[in-house]
């Protein structure tokens, strides 16, 4: 494993004799992730699930907490007109407000 040393490695060190991969390939991430996962599987995976069931929400508390989020955005902050919709709506005129390529025309 390490050798303990903090200024460079000892010459049967492991750690010093790992080469850098450069301009990996979705190959080589998988083949990595597959190592790590055979001999590596971490101490977490053992400790609590790993798969939770997320907590079921109705759609209103959605709602609000996506308009939560807009609200602290600053192109919500710096527009007056979002202020005004109700949640639904401000989050539909918002998402069309902000896409790239899409003009919002006011009538």
């Amino acid at each position: 494993m390490d050798c303990g040393e903090d200024d460079g490695h000892k010459w049967d060190c492991h750690i010093g004799n790992v080469k850098r991969m450069e301009n990996l390939s979705v190959l080589d991430y998988n083949i990595l992730a597959d190592a790590v996962q055979r001999f590596d599987p971490g101490p977490w995976t053992t400790h609590f699930n790993q798969f939770p069931e997320p907590e079921s929400e109705d759609g209103e508390t959605q709602v609000q907490e996506m308009a939560g989020v807009i609200r602290n955005e600053d192109s919500y902050k710096d527009d007056a007109e979002l202020h005004i919709l109700p949640n639904e709506a401000m989050i539909m005129l918002w998402a069309f407000k902000t896409a790239d390529g899409v003009v919002v025309i006011n009538e």
